[in-house]
């Protein structure tokens, strides 16, 4: 579109559809990572039938991040969250997110909700999902220096649950986040990327990592100290050596003048009394995990090795070869590191088959086809030539977007909703396919999830059996069954659960 062609002067980050009128609107984050004013918009609006860009949505502090739409009240109208990734110039202190109302078409702040994600953290993915199978959607946010935290739906009133769920002791470098139902109970799982297992931190994590931080030279800025447990020292020591550490610190050159007292010394021997002022934050596991629904609580699981071996950014949620369970999608790799670390480069982008009990194996690429050497960020799903088989998205810091056409998935059933008209595609609903005596696994729309990224608001969904019906509960918790008829390649299903066969 031409009318958008036109330079930005902030980072675009998290990017998902709103259907307002009939008309698909981007909703596109804007980074205010650079010049870190509050000034301009926190998210862009892009309206691709009107051809104009919309900029009234208010910036805050905290640099927008991902971005994530609900329909939080089950009314038919969505709401939007706006994740917070980092405040300029003051990492790692915790970011504040935002939330947005639908007020008639246009996007309004809600002050009360917004008020409870003040400072939440340093959020790189979020994602929307009914965990507790009321027809309310929880919000799920993937943090940095912190857990996987699960803000619950109280009819409108968002309130922290995430001790509550189990999740408050895996405090990681989290990634990006999705839910699917990975062992077919019905219940909706989250998995999340973090930093893995090969890196120079892994050998070190018999205590949890540390970063310290504060304005160590009183100029109105954060400093950091990544700092790890020596076990033949016995203490907390910095990961930077004395010449790193004396460029962002001179006062430390004062107190050392060797790299062997420098060597022997703690974090607290080095800030000396900047180190009363100090705030720390931790974390004690960077395993790529599946989070399984029991009901109330959730069971972790770290993913296979192969999972392990680099950074996980996207994660994304389909039947890839169409035997009815579901498997996950990893991007992966990071390279923007510091002189004295080798870049986090072991991945190729990994698909993980599922074996509908919750457990996965990795599928080499040889046989998958995916092979990218480059640096993996958002990735999506979509059937994009309506085959039945779902088709794979890749983007990559500085080079080509990689599109993957699936060929060998047995086809399945594509699926549109039909919702209320201001949540036409059925935002938030889950949907299970019966097939004789069989439920398969719940699927869930969502409209951003993974890695700053929307997948396909069209589901493909596989059996092992023949189809015979289709379940849905939808924002609100009204459920629907209709009949499918046997032959039916593609359906679309409104708000009562009537079917519509598009294609056979």
């Amino acid at each position: 579109v031409p009318e958008f062609a036109q330079p930005v002067a902030r980072d675009q980050t998290g990017i998902v559809a709103w259907v307002k009128d009939g008309r698909t609107v981007l909703l596109v984050g804007s980074a205010n990572y650079e010049d870190g004013l509050a000034v301009g918009p926190s998210v862009r609006q892009f309206d691709l039938s009107g051809k104009v860009v919309d900029d009234s949505l208010p910036g805050q502090m905290s640099s927008t991040g991902p971005l994530a739409l609900a329909d939080f009240h089950g009314d038919g109208h969505l709401c939007l969250f706006v994740g917070g990734r980092v405040i300029p110039g003051r990492y790692p202190e915790a970011a504040s997110s935002m939330f947005f109302r639908d007020a008639g078409g246009r996007w309004e702040l809600d002050a009360e909700n917004t008020k409870r994600l003040a400072q939440v953290g340093l959020v790189s993915g979020a994602v929307w999902s009914d965990l507790d199978g009321d027809g309310l959607p929880e919000l799920i946010l993937a943090c940095e220096w912190g857990p996987v935290r699960v803000f619950r739906n109280h009819s409108g009133r968002l309130t922290e649950a995430t001790e509550e769920w189990g999740l408050a002791k895996y405090y990681g470098w989290w990634n990006g986040v999705t839910a699917g139902d990975f062992d077919g109970d019905g219940k909706m799982d989250i998995i999340a990327g973090n930093w893995g297992r090969n890196t120079k931190y892994q050998w070190y994590l018999e205590q949890p990592t540390r970063i310290f931080y504060g304005d160590f030279r009183r100029d109105g800025t954060a400093e950091v100290v990544e700092a790890s447990f020596d076990p033949d020292l016995k203490k907390i020591v910095p990961w930077r050596d004395l010449k790193a550490m004396t460029m962002a610190l001179p006062f430390v050159q004062e107190k050392f003048q060797t790299c062997r007292a420098y060597g022997r010394a703690s974090v607290q021997e080095i800030l000396g009394d900047e180190a009363i002022r100090a705030a720390e934050l931790k974390a004690n596991t960077l395993d790529s995990m599946v989070f399984l629904n029991r009901g109330g609580r959730f069971e972790a699981r770290p993913l296979p090795v192969e999972a392990q071996f680099a950074p996980a950014f996207a994660v994304c949620v389909g039947d890839y070869d169409g035997d009815g369970d579901e498997d996950v999608f990893l991007s992966q790799n990071f390279f923007d590191v510091e002189v004295e670390t080798s870049r986090y480069d072991a991945g190729r982008g990994l698909w993980l088959h599922g074996n509908g009990h919750g457990d996965f194996q990795a599928v080499p690429g040889q046989e998958s086809g995916v092979r990218i050497y480059g640096e993996q960020r958002g990735a999506a799903l979509c059937d994009y030539d309506a085959d039945g088989r779902v088709d794979l998205v890749v983007t990559q810091n500085s080079q080509e977007t990689k599109l993957y056409h699936n060929e060998g998935a047995k086809p399945g059933l594509r699926v549109r909703l039909k919702g209320p008209p201001g949540n036409p595609n059925g935002v938030g609903s889950v949907m299970r396919l019966k097939q004789g005596r069989r439920i398969g696994p719940a699927r869930e729309v969502h409209s951003g999830g993974g890695y700053w990224s929307q997948d396909s608001a069209v589901q493909v969904l596989a059996a092992s059996e023949p189809v015979t019906q289709i379940w849905i509960r939808w924002p609100g918790g009204k459920t629907t069954t209709g009949d499918v008829p046997v032959d039916a390649r593609e359906i679309e299903v409104d708000i009562d659960g009537k079917v519509k066969v598009l294609r056979q």
